[in-house]
């Protein structure tokens, strides 16, 4: 399973945006996140398709980006032309979760779905076979620096039985060197993190180094002993 990081550039220095994009992608980063909050679907406003645009603009790595919105399917269309590769969805926010995945691979990019920590792994069935990648929260989503909940993860092994072992799962919330093994260990290979890797007691760079060291030794893929 290979382990992707993917940094959110929600607790970036976005007065020094190209250079901390620069940082996190010299350091091995294969995705840069893009977290959207509308005030309504979760109590915080962030981001829009300009900021979105800004990242692509100084991006080499795949941008995804996390509409945490009520009415996905109506603004989706405005971060794909601002350059999105990836969107991801909250099934709890749409009536027709396959027809929105179907729309948004029309447009060109992959689709995922995201479920909140309550939410079962029932509620994405429908798309089993259609999603591109899959998002497991481990925090209610809203505010970055919120405490993991390990309960968020619990639905992954399910996930992973109805979706296949090839289809990325990301875990968001909470991710940082101590959490990040017990997501692994669960079944996910996608960390989205933010303030562990900006705001961190090591450079972004280092930041994203260990994270990705402590989750390869969680499968038993890190380095061997002196």
């Amino acid at each position: 399973m290979q382990i992707k990081i993917a940094p959110s550039i929600l607790d970036c220095d976005l007065t020094q945006l190209r250079q901390s994009v620069a940082e996190v992608e010299e350091a091995g980063a294969e995705l840069l996140h893009v977290d959207v909050a509308d005030g309504h679907f979760v109590p915080n406003i962030m981001s829009g398709p300009r900021l979105t645009a800004a990242v692509k603009q100084v991006a080499t790595v795949p941008v995804d980006v996390h509409l945490m919105i009520t009415d996905p399917a109506e603004y989706a269309p405005a971060f794909i032309r601002a350059g999105a590769d990836i969107v991801l969805f909250h099934v709890e926010a749409v009536d027709d979760a396959p027809e929105l995945v179907r729309f948004l691979q029309g447009q060109g990019v992959q689709a995922g779905v995201v479920v909140k920590p309550d939410t079962p792994a029932s509620a994405v069935e429908p798309v089993a076979g259609l999603a591109d990648c899959l998002m497991a929260m481990t925090v209610q989503p809203g505010f970055s620096g919120q405490s993991f909940m390990e309960s968020g993860c619990a639905k992954i092994p399910q996930l992973r039985q109805m979706f296949g072992s090839d289809i990325d799962i990301y875990v968001d919330g909470g991710i940082g060197p101590e959490t990040a093994p017990v997501a692994v260990r669960y079944g996910a290979n996608v960390l989205a993190a933010s303030s562990a890797v900006f705001n961190a007691d090591v450079p972004p760079g280092e930041a994203i180094a260990r994270l990705r060291e402590t989750a390869l030794e969680a499968l038993g893929e890190g380095k061997s002993p002196a």
